[in-house]
């Protein structure tokens, strides 16, 4: 959803290490710059473990899909050369949960830098470096990530919300709030917020979103390669156009836009035809 705020993990496949030293980490906070830049999402937050990574993202107009997947897929190849090592490097699906800001964006910010803690890598959070909590302690600043938004939440005075800020950090939240920030709301893990709210973003809009979002996939995918829809529904059989439409496929089933039967259908090819090219881009991808 544009303009909505997630939190994500991404997590190495079978809970394996994605980091084993300071240069990979560099490597990786490089490519998602890039990413940011390209895709146009914002950074609020976020921390670096060494199996797994937690991110709040407000989505720009792009989809979230294809800024994880460039992030997933670049970082991987990085590793894959380096360790000279073959293999998914990230479990097939990150997660993305869409937290309802009034309630819940404050805590999410609370529930990511206090991870290190938590997993008792550090007592203190100031003391992990490969987090964004040191950003918010106005001790340092990072150029690609949004700190301004989510600390105006603790005050408008720059000195006020840094107090704020830090007597919030030192509340404990409670094992049921940790548990929705991780996993979202029972009947659907795709969101976090008050039943009004779910209901308005997975009821009423749910349609309309949905439809949206493969449009945009869909014209994303014909810019960046100089073609048109209709000339990827031709019956051209270019291995070139095959791509783009896997490159679709895969951004819309991923993203829960669109179903692999609705591309196919959008496109007028046989369902199996564009499951083997999703398929093979995807193990590419890793």
């Amino acid at each position: 959803m544009p303009g909505g705020f997630y939190h994500t993990i991404l997590r190495g496949n079978g809970r394996q290490a994605i980091f084993f030293d300071n240069e990979d980490r560099d490597q990786w906070q490089d490519i998602l710059q890039d990413g940011l830049v390209r895709y146009r999402h914002r950074l609020h937050a976020y921390c670096w473990m060494t199996n797994h990574v937690h991110m709040a993202i407000q989505a720009g107009s792009d989809p979230l899909a294809g800024f994880m997947r460039f992030l997933a897929s670049r970082y991987a190849r990085y590793l894959n050369r380096k360790n000279q090592r073959q293999g998914h490097l990230f479990e097939r699906r990150y997660r993305a949960i869409l937290v309802q800001k009034d309630l819940y964006l404050k805590e999410l910010l609370r529930y990511i830098h206090l991870n290190p803690v938590r997993a008792r890598i550090v007592a203190d959070a100031a003391e992990y470096r490969w987090s964004s909590h040191n950003d918010y302690l106005r001790l340092i600043k990072t150029d690609w990530l949004t700190v301004d938004y989510l600390a105006a939440m603790f005050g408008t005075e720059v000195g006020s919300a840094r107090t704020q800020y830090v007597s919030f950090m030192t509340d404990q939240p409670s094992d049921d709030t940790l548990r929705l920030l991780r996993d979202g709301v029972p009947d659907d893990e795709r969101v976090l917020g008050d039943d009004n709210w779910v209901h308005k973003v997975l009821g009423d809009n749910e349609a309309t979103t949905r439809r949206n979002n493969l449009d945009e996939i869909v014209n994303d995918a014909c810019q960046r390669n100089g073609v048109s829809e209709a000339l990827l529904a031709s019956r051209s059989r270019s291995r070139r156009h095959s791509s783009i439409r896997a490159e679709i496929a895969l951004a819309a089933t991923e993203n829960g836009c669109a179903t692999l039967t609705e591309v196919a259908k959008r496109f007028e090819r046989a369902h199996s035809g564009l499951s083997r090219a999703m398929n093979r881009l995807r193990d590419k991808n890793q």
